[in-house]
């Protein structure tokens, strides 16, 4: 990983940001960037009977949804252009946002800041691709954030003017989605 990403160019960095309190996950336990949750519900539901499930494996619902991400970046003042990347519909057990590790290291070493975005507590719900998209659009206002924080670990290093959104399958959807979402004068918080 890191002798691919040093031959290619930049030195690649990675952190996590999330809420802190994964109750899966360490990764999102130990986090380098804190962020609050956001309340999914109304652009996604969920029947009664799989919320107490989901409720007992996350130990959240979607009133309290995370903003959690894996980020891979170059080792450099920057600005850099942000690129976040959503995952697609599959088991919400069954992680997949580590799976853009080798994008991730890539795009870092040519001078982008790579975000893969963990939405899997969405993940197997029918109808919550608008809430998919409206979480893109929140953690794009985390990383408005992370780019004003003095001291942080972005802190200036964001270029807020070059954006892209992808995805694969529902999350290329979710980026489209998220997009007109874009356009809307205004949306719920």
């Amino acid at each position: 990983g890191q002798e691919i990403a040093r031959r290619l160019g930049l030195p690649v960095k990675f952190l996590t940001y999330g809420a802190g309190d994964d109750k899966q996950r360490k990764e999102y336990r130990d986090v380098a960037i804190k962020t609050k949750t956001v309340d999914v519900s109304p652009f996604a539901t969920i029947p009664p009977a799989q919320a107490k499930s989901r409720k007992d494996f996350w130990g959240f619902d979607l009133k309290k949804a995370p903003i959690n991400g894996r980020v891979w970046y170059p080792d450099g003042p920057g600005p850099f252009p942000l690129v976040l990347i959503v995952h697609g519909n599959h088991n919400p057990r069954d992680f997949s946002d580590p799976g853009y590790e080798y994008l991730g290291r890539l795009l870092a070493s040519r001078g982008f800041i790579m975000t893969s975005v963990d939405e899997n507590f969405i993940n197997g719900l029918s109808a919550e691709n608008d809430g998919r998209a409206w979480l893109l659009l929140k953690h794009l206002e985390a990383w408005k954030s992370f780019n004003d924080t003095a001291g942080g670990p972005f802190q200036g290093r964001v270029d807020m003017s070059r954006i892209a959104l992808m995805g694969h399958s529902r999350g290329g959807e979710a980026a489209a989605i998220a997009a007109a979402f874009n356009t809307l004068k205004y949306y719920p918080d």
